[in-house]
């Protein structure tokens, strides 16, 4: 796998976890919307803290559905009617004891705002990294005392001894008398001094030479 497959697989893994909570919360909802019952929940306890209007259920075991309950912010008429009723409406997921909403419940939108913050700073990175990416890793020289070989993909950076090196890299450019292969985390700019490259774009090759101080 080269280093360029393994910073793409990077990022996609990144991008999943950054927005797998938001999707599976939407999801969620919307399994809610079409496969939810409504029920009478009873009111435990509620009080005001802030602006927040806080109204604690519970909600009793009824055949395969366990027990389950918990504390919610509410509208304000949600509230009064909580207040006065001792009841709240709450729709859940057949079977369910984590899925469910009360009627009236309020939302924040903080989790959409982190995911939409961490979306656009992982942007920003990939775009950096695709302008500037080659800039920035480490580049090293090697000229070659005999022909390139064709080799197996992967990376390899081994001192012979003293000055001399095997390297082997996908090739990322071709130039007049000079190859750079690609290494993941720094390329090497292979010198071919009159030596055959076999080699083309982006196919694994193996130089060997000696490398510049």
């Amino acid at each position: 796998m080269t280093g360029r497959l393994k910073n793409v697989l990077l990022i996609g893994l990144v991008v999943v976890m950054v927005n797998l909570p938001f999707v599976h919360g939407s999801w969620q909802q919307h399994r809610l919307d079409q496969d939810g019952v409504d029920l009478t929940a009873e009111v435990t306890d509620h009080h005001v803290d802030g602006d927040q209007r806080l109204v604690t259920f519970a909600v009793a075991r009824t055949g395969d559905r366990p027990a389950f309950g918990g504390t919610v912010s509410v509208d304000e008429p949600t509230y009064d009617d909580a207040v006065v009723s001792n009841q709240v409406q709450v729709r859940v997921l057949p079977g369910s004891a984590v899925v469910w909403r009360v009627e009236g419940e309020k939302h924040s939108n903080i989790g959409l705002v982190i995911t939409l913050v961490a979306d656009l700073f992982l942007l920003v990175m990939v775009l950096l990294l695709v302008r500037f990416g080659s800039r920035l890793r480490q580049e090293m020289v090697l000229v070659a005392t005999e022909d390139l070989e064709r080799c197996p993909p992967g990376s390899v950076l081994d001192q012979v001894d003293g000055l001399r090196f095997v390297v082997c890299g996908e090739v990322e450019s071709i130039e007049d008398d000079a190859v750079v292969l690609d290494l993941g985390d720094r390329r090497v700019r292979v010198l071919l001094d009159g030596h055959r490259n076999p080699a083309g774009y982006q196919q694994p090759v193996r130089a060997t030479g000696t490398m510049r101080e």
